[in-house]
Formats: C-alpha cells, structure tokens, sequence
C-alpha cells in the first residue's frame, strides 16, 4: 500500500520522518510554518494613569502538520501511546475593530493506541475542499447561457487535500525483564520495617501439626519388656517388632528392661528367634541357659476354628492437591487472576512436582508466585518453575533441602498469575508426584477446577 500511494501521479509524500526517543518522553513533529499572531493590550502613559497607550505583542503559531506522540512500553512488549495529529491551514484575515488578524482552520486528532512491535496504523479522513469561481466579461454577456462561454472569461477551482498519516513504532531497546523483577519485595512491618529477609509469601505458613500418637503395639509385641511401640514397624513371627528400612528408633525408646525390686526374681521371657534384629532384642532379658523355651502355643491364645490372623494394615488417606480459582468466570481485559495450588492430608512430604494446564488461547501466564506449605519449620526450598505459553502448561517442583522431617498438613504450594485475553471455556488440569522423607512415594489425589472468559 505504500509503494502505491509514492507511485500514485495524484499522490505527494510530504514527508517520512523517523523519531527516535525514550518511553514516557513527549515527541514532537512539526512540519508547516509559524505565523506570527498580534496581541494588542492597553498600557497607562503614567503610574496610575489611565491604559490609553496600545501595547502590540506577537505569538507564533504552528501552521501545517503538528504531530505529538508519547510513547509507553508494557510488560508484554505492547506500546501504547498517546497520539495527537493536528492539519492546520492559513484562512482569509479577519477585520476586527479595524485591525486585520489571521484566520486558521484545523483539523485535529486526539487518540491513544495499543500497536505491537513493527504493527503499522493508518490515520486518514483529514479532509479539506476548497473551490473558488471567477467569472470575468461583457456585462449581461455573462449570464447568458451561450453567450457568456464566448464573451467572457470563467474561472473555476476545486482543490481537495486528504492527509494520510501512516504511523509504526518500534521497540529498539527493550527493558530486559524476568520473572525475578516482578516478584514483591519484602519490606518488613510498620513497626520494624526492612529492605530484604524472605520473600512476602501469599498464604501464611500453617501451623505445625500435632505430633502423632504412639501406634498399639503388634500383637505378637505384648509382654516384651522396656520395648516401646515404633509407628510403622511390622511384626515378626514371634512378635518383636522390626524397623521398616531407611529408618531409626524413635528417640526416647527404652532398650534396656526396667530395674526389678531386690529380691525378686527375673520373670523368663519367652523364647526369641534366631532372626529377630539386636536393635531391638535387649541382651538383659535373654532367658537361662538351662531354661527350656516355652511352647509356641503357650504364647499365642488359641485362636477360632477358621479364623485367619489379620495382617491388614490402616490405609491412610491420600493427599489432595486442589485448584481454586477466584471464580467461576474471567473477563478479558480484568485482573490480573490468581489460581493457587494448594496440599491438603500431607505427612512428611519432601519433593513436590506439579503440572498446571489451561487453555492458551483464553489465558496467559504473567508469573508463578511460590507458596508457604514446604517452608514449614524454616527450611530451605528450591524452588522451579517453566511455562510453555504455546502449550498452555506451568511446571513447577519444590525440593526442601538438608531436610529430615518434612511438611505435613495443609498449606498453599504455588499460585499462577494470569492474564485473560480472549474469551472462551478454561479447565485446570493437574498432575504430578510427590515423595517423602527417605524417598518414599506419596499417593496424590487431583482436584481440577473449570472457568469461563468472557
């Protein structure tokens, strides 16, 4: 289109300026002439006198094509800028008062846009006609409809300008930001403010759960002195409770037996066998030599005819990772909106990876906010994240570093900050995989969510 309108025989390039400035800096483009206008005001001859003397002051004034432009980049590489186009002419002098003063006529544009980098607007319907008719001959001759074609002299003018204003902006250096210039600083309290310390998390960090209760001991355990149930140990066949691997004692476990009164003699113990662990047979309670070991019927109740022993362990509960957005709907050109990812039933939980999907024509990702839920306790968490706008998908993994007790409960893991950009249906999908203490899998439960943009 431009290489038509420079080809174009009716068609002048009045000019093809390149402006060069900074980000919310005012740019100005005249292109015409000045115009002195007079101003004429009355002065007193004398202090105090009557303003009799005329006193003549002149302004100038910008005649031809006035362009104002103030340009502002965004976040996204967006520029907006606030444009004012002004096409102002020299009209016919105007007597006022005896004095002859200038005439303008204008046409102004006063707009603001929102153009991508190297994205063209066009800016036309600056209009203006003028025509003039002269007629010159023999009077009465001229108004004859014959006649006046060959006994006088018409002439007639029609001049019709329209100004086409083409204007594209380019970024040439942008602002080099990351995801780690747009996360809040931490300024402390109104009592004790600071520059620095933590991060200012979105959710406070939960309270500690309580400390779990000693579990029953097996059956098989009952009647093994200064022994003390440890949760999660399974049971042997001769009832000594074995530790599960990669695990210790629990501290406080007693391992010697308790003193007996003076004079009492020791109770024999029942016979042990040969694969049951030292941790957790005491060498104090080993019977006598002498002793013969008692029958293994006399140690177990007998049981119902029929009836088999029960191995079944308690199940716990799986832990729940839940989506919350703000709402059931979005709407395009609001928020920015925050969908947090939060953890409900955890217990001992180390390393959590989780995978957000959406739909990346109705949303975009601004940044992720890290949560409170694995800080518990003070520890030190790494923390990752990738967004794929094309495919509509934030990664995320938290690691607690140097840690050996982990997060349990309930808290806020991550939160991601969007922005609505067309409308359209949005469902966020969830998945992922989380460990324990010791490497431990831990079994995860999805709750997904769905909204709209409109």
């Amino acid at each position: 289109m431009i290489r038509f309108l420079e080809a174009d025989a009716q068609t002048k390039l009045i000019a093809k300026p390149q402006l060069r400035g900074s980000e919310g800096q005012k740019l100005q483009l005249n292109l015409g002439d000045k115009i002195p206008v007079p101003s004429t005001t009355y002065v007193p001859l004398v202090a105090g006198g009557t303003a009799t003397s005329p006193f003549t002051s002149f302004n100038y004034t910008d005649v031809g094509i006035n362009l104002e432009i103030t340009p502002r980049v965004t976040l996204e590489g967006d520029i907006i800028m606030d444009l004012m186009v002004q096409s102002s002419t020299r009209g016919q002098d105007v007597n006022i008062a005896g004095q002859n003063l200038p005439s303008f006529g204008n046409r102004q544009v006063t707009t603001r846009l929102r153009l991508r980098d190297g994205e063209s607007n066009l800016l036309a319907g600056l209009l203006r006609e003028d025509e003039r008719r002269s007629l010159r001959g023999f009077p009465g001759a001229i108004h004859v409809p014959v006649l006046k074609q060959l006994f006088s002299a018409n002439d007639n003018a029609i001049a019709q300008t329209d100004i086409i204003f083409l204007l594209t902006p380019h970024v040439i250096r942008p602002l080099e930001l990351t995801e780690r210039d747009l996360n809040p600083i931490y300024v402390g309290t109104t009592q004790n403010p600071s520059v620095g310390g933590p991060p200012a998390l979105l959710a406070p960090p939960p309270e500690a759960p309580p400390a779990p209760e000693p579990a029953a001991a097996a059956p098989g355990a009952q009647g093994v002195p200064g022994v003390t149930p440890v949760a999660g140990a399974r049971p042997t066949q001769a009832g000594t409770p074995v530790l599960p691997p990669g695990t210790s004692p629990i501290p406080g476990t007693v391992l010697a037996p308790p003193a007996k009164p003076a004079g009492e003699a020791a109770a024999p113990a029942p016979a042990q066998p040969a694969q049951a662990p030292p941790v957790t047979q005491p060498p104090a309670v080993q019977p006598p030599a002498a002793q013969p070991p008692a029958p293994a019927a006399a140690a177990q109740p007998a049981a119902p005819a029929g009836a088999q022993p029960s191995t079944a362990q308690p199940t716990a509960a799986p832990t729940r990772i839940v989506v919350t957005p703000p709402g059931s709907s979005f709407a395009v050109g609001g928020g920015p909106y925050t969908v947090p990812m939060s953890i409900e039933g955890a217990n001992r939980v180390s390393t959590l990876s989780l995978t957000l999907t959406f739909n990346p024509a109705a949303l975009r990702v601004r940044f992720v906010q890290e949560g409170s839920f694995l800080r518990q306790g003070g520890a030190t968490v790494a923390f990752a994240q990738q967004v794929d706008p094309a495919a509509g998908r934030v990664d995320v993994t938290l690691t607690r570093t140097g840690d050996a007790a982990g997060a349990s409960g309930a808290g806020l893991v991550a939160a991601v900050i969007f922005d609505a950009v067309a409308p359209g249906s949005v469902t966020f999908g969830v998945s992922g995989a989380a460990t324990s203490v010791g490497g431990t899998p831990v079994t995860l439960q999805f709750t997904p969510a769905a909204a709209i943009v409109k």
